[in-house]
């Protein structure tokens, strides 16, 4: 039985990620602005006891505000969609599990120190909760919560961005139900990733362009994977995952501007 809720989909190389998407960007924006921009997350994650591949997509718009330069804070919204590998157990055979794209929501926090060392490093916290929900043409569906938080050492590059990387924690805390279609009507069961702890790493990278804006447009990667990495063995992708994201911090909102003005 739940196998079958573990068995949420790989297969297919249109996979999904509920997780993630912390770098959008990583970098906590100064006091009195926002950072507003859009990410695709694709991951590959482990869940239930019977370790069966999960793989989720996730697309997602994020609005972050500055009230002061370390502490950023925000909501991100969207659409998830989650496949899980087909399983079969001593007596039962449970196919792979394609679901739909739903809506997911979720918020974020920030909070960093100053950079020093000539405004090379800093340290950073930042955590993440999100819903997500998909559901089949039988019914089926998985829903949750995924939480998720990192801590990270922030270099400056002047001229081009940021680079973050360290620990990430990775939860998800799921519940898989069969649909009226199937020969198990309802009934529920809960899961769970098996690897928690991975690699993180986010690159922030504020091109210089000529506009008649004040705003800062900024291109953020990520990828995060634990010790179980694997490529095209059950899935496309096991225990790695990655974010491309793409948005702008705007000018100072209110309040007397610097003398100097920011510069990634």
């Amino acid at each position: 039985m739940m196998r079958s809720l573990l068995s949420v989909a790989l297969l297919s190389m249109s996979v999904v990620v509920y997780g993630a998407n912390l770098a959008n960007p990583a970098i906590p924006v100064p006091n009195a602005r926002m950072a507003i921009g859009a990410s695709y997350h694709l991951g590959g994650y482990t869940i239930t006891n019977n370790e069966v591949p999960c793989i989720l997509n996730r697309l997602h718009a994020r609005a972050s505000y500055a009230p002061f330069s370390l502490i950023n804070f925000g909501v991100d919204a969207g659409a998830s969609q989650v496949h899980v590998a087909g399983d079969t157990t001593a007596t039962d055979t449970f196919a792979t599990f394609a679901g739909k794209y739903a809506f997911s929501f979720g918020g974020h926090v920030k909070l960093a120190t100053p950079f020093f060392f000539n405004d090379l490093l800093s340290f950073m916290l930042m955590g993440q909760g999100t819903s997500f929900s998909s559901k089949n043409d039988l019914g089926a569906a998985y829903e949750g919560l995924d939480i998720n938080g990192a801590f990270g050492i922030q270099f400056h590059i002047k001229g081009f961005g940021y680079i973050t990387a360290g620990p990430q924690l990775y939860l998800i805390d799921g519940e898989g139900k069969h649909g009226d279609g199937t020969s198990r009507s309802g009934g529920a069961i809960a899961f769970k990733n098996v690897n928690n702890l991975r690699g993180w790493l986010a690159i922030d990278f504020f091109p210089k362009m000529k506009t008649f804006s004040e705003n800062k447009t900024y291109v953020s990667f990520e990828v995060t994977l634990s010790p179980d990495v694997a490529f095209f063995d059950r899935a496309p992708v096991q225990e790695i995952a990655f974010s491309l994201g793409f948005g702008t911090v705007t000018k100072r909102l209110y309040g007397e501007a610097n003398d100097v003005e920011w510069e990634p």
